[in-house]
């Protein structure tokens, strides 16, 4: 699984957290002698950033042997990298390497778990997840969202037309919007244009202008499943998509309503995964 990351991405990771050298490891002189470091897996989950762990150590100095791909579901105790090196090499990447992992497997496991219990009830359904990640992570959190089988909402404002309400304000509303779709569709011939709306009377007038999709936002699942019935009887090329609030606990309710896409921001928020850590001394050859 592929998202790309410079190798100046992560020497600043590693700079981050070994500006100048790794002190307690100089002052016991010991960063000649050889190592092995192995990471594993204290508890089920799907493993993501091992990619970048792996090249963290290398970075370092380090020879990976081993590591298994992201999106991989992994069961408790089970071994996810290896590498040996100079003690100097493995501390200087041990503490950046755990942490790329145990971040990113936890978003990809949140993400697992969403995607698992809304395909129970509705297959084609897809989750994908918003820009309201950590600043400044979200190359990891996409790979992560990736691992865990979601996929991106839009990687940033220069892909997607997404029209909000805090656009309407400056158009006149949704009346204002509907007088320019026409204009819209001209200029943005390769573009889909999306709306965002939070009422049912919004919906079935963007849905008449024609819009390519439909975004709602924190509507009642007892006043989505027939308003998403209705609309996709009258309009079979629209795309429904709901955001706002979902999670573990509610996704499957919202997948069964028949939309299309469901957005959530659910998996950037929890505990990371734990990762065992162990190293052992190498005869030197």
């Amino acid at each position: 699984m592929s998202v790309f990351f410079s190798d100046e991405a992560i020497a600043r990771l590693i700079q981050e957290d070994v500006p100048y050298l790794d002190l307690t490891t100089y002052g016991l002189g010991i960063g000649k002698q050889l190592g092995e470091i192995e990471f594993s897996t204290r508890h089920p989950m799907t493993i993501s950033a091992t990619e970048e762990a792996a090249r963290v150590l290398e970075y370092c100095g380090a020879k990976v042997h081993y590591q298994v791909e992201s999106g991989t579901v992994c069961q408790e105790k089970q071994l996810i990298l290896q590498a040996s090196g100079t003690a100097s090499a493995l501390h200087s990447g041990w503490r950046v390497a755990l942490n790329l992992m145990e971040y990113a497997s936890g978003i990809a496991s949140r993400t697992r778990v969403l995607v698992d219990t809304a395909k129970t009830v509705n297959q084609s359904v897809s989750i994908v997840t918003t820009r309201k990640c950590f600043p400044g992570t979200r190359a990891l959190s996409i790979k992560a969202v990736l691992a865990g089988g979601g996929f991106f909402h839009r990687l940033g404002l220069s892909e997607t037309v997404l029209i909000f309400n805090q656009h309407l304000i400056f158009l006149g509303g949704i009346v204002g919007l509907t007088e320019r779709m026409n204009e819209l569709r001209r200029q943005f011939q390769e573009q889909h244009i999306c709306v965002e709306v939070d009422t049912p009377a919004d919906a079935w007038m963007v849905a008449q202008a024609g819009v390519d999709l439909i975004q709602f936002d924190k509507i009642a699942i007892s006043d989505l499943e027939p308003l998403v019935l209705k609309l996709k009887q009258q309009y079979p090329n629209l795309k429904l998509a709901v955001a706002g609030g979902i999670t573990s606990e509610n996704i499957k309710d919202y997948a069964s309503t028949g939309v299309d896409i469901l957005v959530t921001s659910s998996p950037y928020f929890g505990k990371p995964c734990d990762i065992a850590v162990k190293m052992r001394l190498l005869p030197n050859p």
